[in-house]
This record gives structure tokens, C-alpha cells and sequence, in this order.
């Protein structure tokens, strides 16, 4: 069984006629499976074309079991967690076409 949300603020507009435009995401998740729970949790936000943002997971793995002959790994118990911080610039209207767009970015 899982749960999710996610919630968003826009100061309403297009890029295009005002890029100070302020767009703030948060969203969450939380899966408890047979032997695994997972979690995770977001947030970014996007003013003047500059996208920031940071994404936490944390995954408490019981036991795995390999599903093919092929998979021979033994991973055992095993939890983690994970902090991505990630960052991107758009380009709006490449070409002068419209919602063609190209995201920079790098995480």
C-alpha cells in the first residue's frame, strides 16, 4: 500500500510575458510493501528561468529475492538513504517554436 502527494504554488503567468514567475513543488511518497518500506520527499522551486531543487529517498529493503536464474544476487537486508540535490536553467521557444523548450541541468 502507498500514499502520495503533492502540492504546487504558481504566481500564475507565461514564461515568456514575465520570467519572475515564482513556481514552488513539494510533494511525498510512502510505500510499505512486503518486507520493504520507502520513502521520499521533495521539493523545488523555479523563478527567473533557475530551477532548484532537492530530493530526500530513504528504502529499508527486508530481504531480496532474486526473480531470475540470472540474478544471482544475494543482497540480504539492506536500507539506505539517498539526498539529491539537483539544479537546471530553461531555454524557452528554441527556434522561435512554441513550448519547445531545453532544460540545462545537472544533478
Amino acid at each position: 500500500m502507498g500514499y502520495g502527494v503533492t502540492m504546487s504554488f504558481n504566481t500564475a503567468g507565461d514564461w515568456n510575458q514575465s520570467p519572475d514567475n515564482l513556481v514552488v513543488n513539494v510533494s511525498t511518497a510512502y510505500l510499505d510493501a512486503n518486507q520493504e518500506k520507502d520513502f521520499s520527499a521533495g521539493v523545488n522551486a523555479v523563478w527567473q528561468r533557475i530551477d532548484l531543487g532537492h530530493i530526500f529517498a530513504a528504502n529499508d529493503i527486508k530481504q531480496y529475492k532474486p526473480t531470475t536464474s540470472s540474478d544471482n544476487l544475494d543482497l540480504g537486508k539492506y536500507k539506505y538513504k539517498i539526498h539529491t540535490v539537483n539544479a537546471s536553467y530553461l531555454i524557452p521557444n528554441v527556434m522561435d517554436m512554441d513550448n519547445f523548450n531545453i532544460y540545462l541541468g545537472s544533478y
